[in-house]
């Protein structure tokens, strides 16, 4: 659904189908068929957003049935007509999670055949063809690998808290620590579909409970990073064999929520939003659960011969354990599996450790990039809390005009030996406030001894100061960075 209270227009909704393509992503289900404007259409049309279109039924067996059947298809048939010009519609679903029953589900298919006869008709969204939907709690980032990678989902969820910059602009701060119902009225719920019973667990058991908002916030984005990456991973790295698609319920939140978003409704992004992009880049290097094999997924059109793929694990003080270079080359569309890294071996001495993975294509240009934590058991993350604070150097350069935006660019380096772990960039105006929406190259980064990365942030022209950012991370001093 576009917005709790459909303020619909252009300029709302285009934010929204900007962040869907910054992060790879290429398809949009319209559950229900609650979009309705034009304007949804020509944007996903002008993104290259595939859409999956529903009708206007609910899960069988649970929701009342249509009582008039004529009129019901009479009004599917002005939104066939209506809508059909538009390209980025792919797919008509009879209904949500089941199927109409027989006079809509047979009405629909001809009415469709007659009126769209090129798009492909089905009567559910689920089961029929495609994978069952679910499941919306929090689950093991290996299950997305085994039992969740199969078939095209096409509703995969879990918990995914915002920001506390985000949280903090709807939530009191009397009712943020401890955690109150005003949070749960805002979907961080303990019971029911999507509960985070499952999502707290784990969050303690691997680094802790949490002794502020500020800290559990901190350790909740590590869970949104590891978690929303693997979903996506788990999916891309067995593409074509056990899975074909994967959609989450939901990318897109119509008010302000923290249950299975990649950003809030004001645009704010959160590090669900960029484990996604990672794990989704077209030209990808990763690490397959649970045997740790090292693949690299080519979703374009074109080979990519000539690859290398450099693999290290690292002790938490940053110090090499492990290194492996491979040379591959990447077929168009698929996986290319190469041996596992050993790391159940290091683990076995070394309970806690940290993976990067650089690939870098013949000319030295470099590819994709990845980096994990990862623990021989859960319990083994707290060894996390004892890294060393580390401090960034942030270098910021003048804002430039870009097609019509400001461009910040701004240049992170860790001078430490320890490495810096899930660094977030925030840009700020003169007054310390958000600057939405904004769109970062990367974030929520991690950096070895040594290393830099350039981001790019843009944002709407403004007049005024130039805006500063501010950091934080996992181990990372806050502090904010501005121009000279």
């Amino acid at each position: 659904m576009d917005d709790a209270l459909k303020r619909h227009d252009r300029a709302r909704l285009e934010p929204y189908f900007r962040l869907h393509k910054d992060a790879h992503l290429n398809i949009i289900r319209n559950w229900m068929g609650n979009n309705t404007e034009d304007e949804f259409y020509d944007l996903a049309d002008e993104y290259g957003m595939m859409v999956l279109n529903d009708f206007w039924q609910s899960t069988q067996n649970f929701q009342v049935e249509p009582q008039d059947p004529a009129l019901f298809l009479a009004n599917a048939e002005d939104t066939v007509k209506r809508y059909r010009n538009h390209p980025s519609i792919v797919v008509w679903f009879g209904r949500n999670e089941g199927v109409p029953y027989p006079m809509l589900n047979e009405g629909l298919d001809d009415l469709l055949f007659r009126l769209d006869g090129t798009r492909w008709f089905t009567g559910g969204s689920n089961t029929v063809n495609l994978q069952g939907s679910g499941p919306y709690n929090y689950r093991q980032p290996e299950a997305y690998f085994t039992d969740l990678a199969t078939g095209f989902s096409v509703e995969t969820g879990t918990p995914s808290l915002a920001t506390r910059e985000a949280i903090a602009a709807y939530v009191p701060k009397a009712d943020q620590w401890p955690l109150s119902d005003t949070l749960a009225y805002h979907d961080w719920h303990f019971s029911g579909n999507g509960d985070t019973k499952t999502f707290m667990a784990s969050l303690n058991t691997r680094f802790g409970p949490a002794t502020s908002f500020a800290d559990f916030e901190r350790k909740a984005q590590m869970m949104n990073l590891e978690g929303h990456k693997a979903m996506f991973e788990g999916f891309l790295g067995h593409l074509w064999t056990k899975n074909s698609g994967r959609l989450l319920w939901m990318t897109h939140p119509a008010w302000t929520s923290n249950a299975w978003q990649i950003y809030s409704s004001d645009y704010d992004t959160h590090a669900a939003y960029y484990g996604i992009a990672k794990a989704s880049e077209p030209v990808h290097v990763q690490l397959n659960l649970p045997g740790n094999e090292v693949v690299v997924i080519n979703t374009t059109r074109e080979p990519a011969p000539g690859l290398v793929a450099t693999s290290r694990i690292l002790g938490l003080d940053g110090k090499e354990l492990f290194g492996r270079t491979d040379r591959l080359d990447a077929s168009a569309n698929a996986d290319t599996m190469l041996a596992p890294l050993p790391l159940d071996k290091v683990l076995a001495d070394y309970p806690m450790v940290l993976v990067t993975q650089n690939l870098s294509d013949a000319s030295g240009r470099l590819v994709s990039s990845n980096f994990y934590w990862r623990g021989r058991d859960e319990a083994s993350y707290r060894a996390l809390n004892a890294m060393p604070k580390v401090a960034l150097r942030a270098k910021l350069a003048a804002p430039i005009t870009v097609s019509g935006e400001q461009e910040l660019r701004v240049t992170i380096t860790n001078p430490a030996a320890t490495p810096a772990l899930a660094a977030k960039l925030t840009l700020l105006d003169a007054k310390g406030e958000r600057i939405l929406p904004a769109y970062y190259s990367d974030n929520y980064v991690s950096l070895t001894g040594g290393q830099s990365q350039t981001i790019t942030i843009r944002y709407p022209a403004r007049k005024g100061p130039a805006p500063h950012v501010a950091l934080r991370g996992w181990n990372v001093v806050e502090a904010e960075a501005r121009l000279p």
